[in-house]
């Protein structure tokens, strides 16, 4: 299809001055508001998060938001999933179409899968740079802090806002077309929800009841795509066969401790081949590390790291159960985004939390602090919190340490710790 072509196809209100609903649903994700809030700021602001998670659906939201008070041809969508053509060509074509002068007059540039372009980072800067009348919304399903060219080129001139997979409180109210304003009133549903939604946390499976379905989706529209068509097109000298094999490892073994050496023995591959291997993995968002943090607190080691589903649900794309400890782990490193754990002789915290202060996380299916107490005094911390599989939240000091239990339920409701 020509550019002119898909322009006009992908920008339909040039001419109805609305976008479908379809592509735009009434029903908005808690991080719209953000979205929505980088209309007037300069920089370049990027979403990037896991295939299928919404990215595009908040696009068309916030342009059929933009089109209350902005002149529908100044709002430009272009989608790079199919075709990679040059970002000043598309412009050029926009142009021609709408006599809209890119150059100078103000308009939203809405860029969806850039990163697919050769060389994105550096073409979108030069644009940021010289066309200040120009203001960038960007998508992409692959790491931008592990883009280092990206990384470097946009130092300064962007945003990031990272998409994950719905909440259990945006699960619950799209499929029951319902407002929760107060968690409480809701709890028992939200907890009976719970079990149903850790399998279909996507948008577009929130309301398919048949496992075989919702299984084949996260297979082949999440990791299938990835591996098999995304990873193939940013990088030479692909094992697909080496990446579904190491998913199933991983994802069978959440929170395995990785040990290079002698997975390339079991694999019959080169340690470099396996290295490799994992990084296209960490950059697709397929799988986390999790490294151990020393006893200073200040520097973390590269053994002994820990490795995870980059968000627990993809594991059930490849298996029906798992065990329900090693899930409740992946389930906790996926919502609060872990990158550190404790680990020093036969005593171990699940999660640390290194942001201003250091917050120890442990993660149990029952009521069990004595190891975490133990820590807490040895690292001489006053805080801990302690998630299980219980219904009641909870504070209790022990000594001079407090511990907050967070029900797990509740941590996937709100989509983040809250203490």
């Amino acid at each position: 299809m020509r550019i002119d072509e898909q322009l006009t196809l992908q920008n339909e209100w040039w001419l109805t001055e609305k976008v479908k609903e379809e592509l735009a649903p009434k029903f908005k994700r808690e991080i719209f508001q953000e979205l929505k809030s980088m209309v007037d700021v300069r920089q370049v602001t990027i979403l990037t998060g896991l295939r299928r998670v919404g990215k595009t659906t908040l696009f068309y939201q916030l342009i059929q938001e933009l089109l209350n008070r902005i002149k529908p041809k100044n709002i430009l969508y272009f989608s790079f999933d199919e075709k990679q053509e040059e970002l000043k060509k598309v412009l050029d074509e926009y142009q021609k179409i709408t006599n809209v002068q890119w150059k100078k007059d103000k308009i939203y540039v809405f860029f969806d899968e850039l990163h697919k372009v050769k060389g994105w980072a550096s073409k979108l800067k030069i644009l940021y740079d010289t066309f200040p009348n120009i203001k960038f919304f960007v998508s992409g399903s692959s790491s931008v802090e592990l883009e280092k060219e990206a990384y470097s080129n946009l130092v300064g001139r962007h945003y990031l806002i990272k998409i994950s997979p719905l909440s259990l409180k945006e699960f619950f109210e799209l499929k029951n077309n319902v407002k929760i304003d107060d968690p409480k009133l809701w709890r028992d549903e939200l907890i009976l929800a719970f079990k149903e939604y850790l399998k279909k946390p996507f948008p577009e499976i929130v309301r398919e009841n048949d496992e075989r379905r919702i299984m084949s989706y996260l297979r082949e529209n999440v990791i299938g795509k990835i591996i098999y068509q995304d990873l193939p097109k940013e990088f030479k000298n692909i094992n697909e066969d080496l990446l579904l094999n190491l998913i199933e490892i991983f994802y069978q073994n959440p929170g395995m401790i990785l040990n290079f050496d002698e997975l390339s023995k079991n694999l019959h591959i080169a340690k470099k081949t396996l290295q490799k291997h994992l990084f296209y993995l960490k950059f697709s968002y397929l799988v986390r590390v999790v490294r151990n943090l020393r006893t200073s607190m200040l520097i973390t080691s590269r053994k002994l790291q820990r490795i995870y589903p980059y968000h627990w649900s993809l594991i059930f794309g490849l298996y029906k159960e798992i065990d329900y400890g090693k899930l409740l782990e992946s389930i906790v490193s996926s919502i609060i985004d872990a990158k550190f754990y404790y680990r020093k002789g036969n005593r171990e915290i699940d999660f640390i939390l290194k942001n201003g202060e250091i917050l120890p996380i442990e993660v149990k299916s029952k009521f069990e602090i004595k190891e975490l107490l133990k820590i807490l005094k040895k690292l001489k911390l006053k805080k801990g919190v302690l998630i299980y599989d219980e219904k009641d939240r909870k504070e209790e000091k022990f000594d001079d340490i407090n511990i907050y239990f967070i029900p797990v339920y509740e941590l996937a409701y709100y989509g983040k710790l809250m203490i």
